[in-house]
């Protein structure tokens, strides 16, 4: 009779990775180097705020009189519109006219 020489298919014992535990490894290391990161930077902030100096005393400014209460009504209002001087107008539109008929 004759021998089965052939080699026998014998499962792997060893055991296989998954590739879900490879992704959630690096999410897991890429978390923990944001929180550090963050921690990091909530740090340095908190330490720039204590080497601040305190702002310098600002004069206080001296006590003035009340202002003097103007009478409010339509001819004074006209009157303190008539006492504004807007310079004369006609010769500023002639200075502009003249400039853009040189264009």
């Amino acid at each position: 009779m004759e021998q089965n020489t052939e080699p026998k298919m014998v499962p792997s014992i060893e055991p296989i990775v998954e590739p879900k535990s490879k992704k959630y490894s690096i999410v897991l290391i890429i978390g923990v180097v944001v929180i550090l990161i963050g921690l990091g930077v909530w740090y340095w902030q908190s330490q720039e705020e204590k080497i601040i100096t305190p702002p310098a005393t600002v004069p206080t400014a001296p006590a003035t009189a009340p202002a003097t209460v103007k009478e409010d009504s339509t001819s004074a209002i006209n009157q303190e519109l008539d006492n504004i001087d807007v310079g004369d107008l006609d010769k500023e539109f002639q200075a502009i006219d003249t400039d853009l008929n040189s264009l």
